[in-house]
């Protein structure tokens, strides 16, 4: 008797494990409708990702100002990510994803009629505060219905939503800018991220916060409860673990605009002549290898800390970076894409998951606003400051002295932080 009980109670585990990220889709159908609205738009962004420098380098610029352009989405984000936050609060996170995607369906469409740099910059910096509006709104939505027991899993759905879009995009962008010209995938990256617009207001019920003070009717005295929210959201900068994540946070996307989206592309390009289809399928490569590891990253997260996830996956990214700044063929070029992807996976929703644990409770869309902030920094600075190396020296110097600021970073994480889930899980 107990070793049928015994059987049907491994059995039981081994569906619960098998399950994963679907299981948690069906018990979270808000979850669910996130993440296809997620993958829908980040298909846009990764229709652009092949082709954006090359689109900018033929306006007659150098890698600079290239960088320029890459990191004006950044910028825009940069501003707009604490604005986003409050908003969230205040009118919930649906409305606000909703009208974030709208904003980056202009900006593509627009971005891809330009014939100036400071036009195009322009309108790369209102796709970019559409895109802090949406995933402000969307990983607060994720905070707020997640638990420490379960955050690391369900923002690694959000994490392998996002990499499916980049995953399938830049082949389709390579393709598409082979055959109708570099326009071409801005117009595609503007349907799809309108399509995700319908999408979310439609599928996904809105979830404003109902704390602080009460109004009339019920409702939050607005102008207290945002007052309250960022206030109690910026005490998490005093603690040093917030900060360091921050840096890490910052460093992956200082990697993923300066290196990745801007040194890469012309490196290859330079190098080896590659075609947009070729260079799509690389970045497609990197997101696929990135994409089958967000479940095991999640639960890896979840079930040994974040830190462990975060750690080796920038030490790994480091590496790659090397492997691209010395590839003597496309093959290794292509070799290097699969580390970095190995890398970005292992670590992937680990940040997001550490500042959820460390945001004070009601708060977490503002607290995960900051968080962003720390990430549009590194996308804003690297293409410049990366360019401006690669400007100076040479397009592999740029490589390498981000892999070294990677190592840096991981080293720093490593020695200075504490493990936010041991943290809540003993709370």
């Amino acid at each position: 008797m107990s070793r049928g009980g015994a059987g049907t109670g491994y059995v039981a585990l081994v569906r619960r494990r098998v399950s994963g990220p679907a299981g948690l889709l069906r018990a979270n159908p808000a979850m669910a409708a996130i993440a296809v609205g997620t993958t829908i738009s980040m298909m846009g962004q990764g229709v652009i990702s092949p082709i954006l420098p090359r689109f900018a380098r033929d306006l007659g610029i150098e890698a600079t100002a290239i960088g320029m352009v890459v990191g004006a989405f950044g910028l825009a984000r940069l501003f707009v990510n604490v604005p986003a936050g409050v908003a969230a609060e205040r009118f919930g996170r649906t409305a606000l994803m909703s009208s974030g995607l709208a904003v980056i369906a202009l900006g593509n469409v627009m971005a891809g009629l330009s014939d100036s740099v400071p036009e195009l910059i322009v309108w790369r910096i209102v796709a970019g505060a559409g895109s802090a509006a949406f995933m402000t709104g969307a990983m607060g939505y994720i905070a707020d219905i997640s638990t420490p027991a379960n955050r690391g899993r369900l923002m690694s759905v959000q994490q392998g939503s996002l990499l499916l879009g980049v995953d399938i995009g830049p082949m389709i962008g390579g393709a598409v800018s082979d055959h109708w010209g570099l326009s071409a995938p801005f117009f595609l990256a503007g349907g799809l991220a309108a399509a995700a617009a319908v999408w979310t207001a439609f599928r996904l019920p809105n979830r404003p916060v109902r704390t602080g003070p009460r109004g009339e009717g019920g409702l939050p005295a607005a102008p207290q409860v945002r007052d309250r929210s960022m206030a109690e959201a910026f005490t998490v900068l005093k603690d040093p673990t917030f900060l360091l994540v921050g840096l890490f946070t910052f460093t992956v996307f200082l990697t993923r605009s300066g290196s990745r989206t801007t040194l890469l592309p012309l490196l290859t390009d330079e190098r080896f002549g590659m075609s947009g289809t070729q260079l799509g399928l690389l970045f497609s490569v990197i997101a696929t290898v990135n994409f089958a590891l967000v479940a095991v990253a999640g639960w890896l997260s979840d079930r040994f800390g974040r830190k462990v996830a975060m750690v080796p996956g920038m030490l790994l990214a480091g590496a790659a970076l090397w492997m691209f700044a010395w590839a003597p063929s496309v093959g290794a070029i292509f070799a290097g894409g699969v580390v970095i992807g190995i890398g970005q996976g292992i670590a992937g929703p680990s940040p997001a998951a550490a500042i959820a644990d460390l945001a004070p409770r009601g708060r977490a869309a503002a607290a995960m606003a900051l968080y962003r902030t720390f990430g549009d920094l590194g996308m804003v600075a690297g293409p410049p400051l990366l360019g401006l190396i690669a400007e100076r020296f040479t397009l592999s110097d740029g490589l390498i002295a981000n892999a070294a600021f990677a190592g840096l970073v991981a080293l720093l994480l490593a020695f200075g932080a504490r493990e936010t889930r041991r943290a809540r899980r003993a709370a």
